[in-house]
């Protein structure tokens, strides 16, 4: 019972900050000048010298900790399950310390490596958790699949649209990490009403 107080905290803001994030990007992207959402990923809105680069990198951060407190919320999971929530949330914050830099190639590849480890987590994670999640974290980790197999494919053509790959392909496990924040939440809340009358019954009875 004292747990759950704050589990429902962190389904607050396993549910909340995705979407504080996906705004501070948007807003980010309006104020760039000559930027395009569509060919262009999140991480040159953070490049140094960008007008919204704080935004950014605060935005990154949001999930960042969106990972690191659905890694601690879920029920049941598997360890290696929570692991990869926390290897994402580590990347991901790796990313907000190392710029994609163009003047930099150590800075752009460190950057790259940590956002492929932070994608990477959020692919395992689903499947690491369908004992407990079932279905939902079954497709989520296809979604994923699919989408990395996809950009493998569109490599070797002309295909440009990477910053609209990019938003659907954080857009799928983000989505995941709402939907579950959102069912721990509406469950502890349930058990919380549930509880008081279960102890009034039982007080009754007695």
């Amino acid at each position: 019972m004292a747990r759950a107080p704050v589990s429902r905290i962190y389904g607050v803001i396993g549910m909340s900050f995705p979407l504080g994030a996906a705004l501070l990007v948007l807003a980010a992207g309006l104020v760039t000048p000559g930027y395009d959402s569509v060919s262009r990923t999140i991480s040159r809105l953070a490049v140094p010298g960008m007008p919204a680069a704080a935004a950014v990198e605060v935005a990154i951060a949001l999930v960042a900790a969106t990972c690191l407190v659905l890694a601690i919320n879920l029920k049941g999971a598997l360890l290696v399950g929570r692991g990869a929530l926390v290897l994402a949330a580590a990347a991901f914050a790796a990313t907000v310390l190392i710029h994609l830099d163009p003047s930099s190639a150590t800075a752009t590849a460190l950057h790259r490596v940590a956002s492929g480890i932070a994608v990477a987590g959020l692919t395992a994670a689903p499947f690491l958790v369908t004992r407990i999640y079932g279905r939902i974290s079954v497709a989520v980790g296809v979604a994923e699949v699919a989408m990395l197999g996809l950009a493998l494919v569109l490599m070797a053509t002309s295909f440009s649209a990477w910053g609209a790959w990019e938003r659907i392909t954080l857009a799928i496990p983000l989505g995941w990490m709402v939907l579950l924040s959102a069912r721990a939440l509406m469950t502890d809340s349930s058990d919380a009403i549930a509880s008081p009358a279960a102890a009034t019954v039982s007080s009754t009875g007695s």
